[in-house]
């Protein structure tokens, strides 16, 4: 199920994060919303490529979803829900709270005077949270309660076609104004704004200082050209995972992890590393057992993404290093006999 790669043949999996043909298409999207270059985003605009993009049916202008509506998703969800999206958001609320207060403003006495910096919140957010095949909750957790603990006035969220999940969270990390619409159109939006629409039904929605949050390759590409224009986090490429394993990893907990990620999307990769020829054999062989298992549509999904995975055998635990840093994945795992130690030895990755 993964594709047999050596090290040598790694340097062919780096790729521009930003995909040529969404670029150009996100281009001519970002164009479009404002007409006669218009500063900001026309509402006009904004509905004739939401509408044509499958972010809103015909005949509904609701692009921004009311606080009310999200509050009304979340007093639906199961008691179960609820609890999970209130724990998340106290950990997540915790975490940056403790990450502001370890950036401090400082001054120091030069000759002549004083110098320093000082720590201030951007004035306004943009979050993105993908929509797609699975709504993602957590994405909006992770960013909005951030940009709230960093003291942002205002925090706008962008996500398409919510699920009432997606809306419970907005109204628990409390984001000020929900767009319904993704893509590319909802970085054009949250970077330049909007113009409130001439009835004063819709508010008009600020242009964003940063625009944060994954998405799919035209949000990356939406994100690369508004960069300079705002500020973003970063150009994130398809998710993945990379599991570095030795002989004593479990195959089928290291299958389960791989098979994990592949799920996510069909454009996502799933990369062993190991040391250990017959560790990848029986990995395999996990794989191909367990994503049999998964019911649709999570297995075409995956077998999708696999084709696109693969495992690399590493002459020792020092060149599976290496290999990692190399790939610098998003998600690193590893599952040694001397895990921390080798994670200390890893240096490029996202999150450990």
């Amino acid at each position: 199920m993964l594709t047999r790669r050596t090290p040598d043949e790694v340097t062919l999996e780096i790729k521009d994060p930003v995909d040529p043909t969404a670029l150009s298409q996100a281009k001519s999207i970002l164009s479009e919303l404002r007409p006669s270059d218009s500063p900001v985003v026309c509402p006009s605009a904004l509905l004739s490529v939401a509408r044509r993009l499958g972010d809103l049916p015909e005949g509904n202008d609701d692009y921004i979803v009311s606080s009310e509506k999200c509050k009304e998703a979340f007093d639906g969800l199961k008691e179960e829900d609820r609890k999970s999206l209130l724990n998340i958001y106290g950990r997540v609320k915790a975490f940056a709270e403790a990450q502001r207060k370890s950036v401090v403003d400082v001054e120091v006495d030069i000759p002549g005077g004083k110098a320093g910096h000082s720590v201030s919140p951007c004035r306004a957010a943009g979050c993105y949270a993908p929509g797609g095949r699975y709504p993602l909750p957590s994405s909006v957790l992770m960013t909005v309660v951030t940009a709230r603990s960093a003291g942002c006035p205002h925090v706008v969220l962008a996500s398409p076609r919510p699920a009432p999940i997606t809306l419970a969270a907005a109204h628990v990390a409390g984001a000020d104004i929900v767009l319904g619409i993704g893509g590319a159109q909802a970085i054009g939006c949250m970077a330049y704004g909007i113009s409130g629409s001439d009835d004063g039904v819709r508010p008009p929605v600020p242009p964003c200082d940063v625009i944060v949050g994954p998405g799919n390759k035209w949000v990356t590409a939406a994100k690369s050209l508004v960069n300079g224009h705002c500020g973003i986090d970063m150009l994130a490429g398809p998710s993945e995972v990379l599991v570095i394993a030795d002989g004593t990893a479990n195959a089928e907990i290291v299958a389960a992890d791989l098979i994990a990620q592949a799920e996510h999307d069909v454009v996502a990769r799933a990369i062993l590393v190991s040391d250990d020829a017959g560790v990848i054999d029986e990995v395999n062989r996990q794989v191909e057992r367990q994503v049999g298992c998964l019911p649709e549509p999570n297995r075409s999904t995956a077998m999708e993404a696999l084709k696109q995975s693969f495992s690399i055998l590493c002459k020792d635990m020092e060149e599976c290093i290496a290999m990692s840093d190399k790939l610098a994945p998003e998600h690193l795992e590893i599952q040694t006999a001397d895990a921390e130690e080798v994670g200390r030895k890893c240096a490029n990755y996202g999150g450990l």
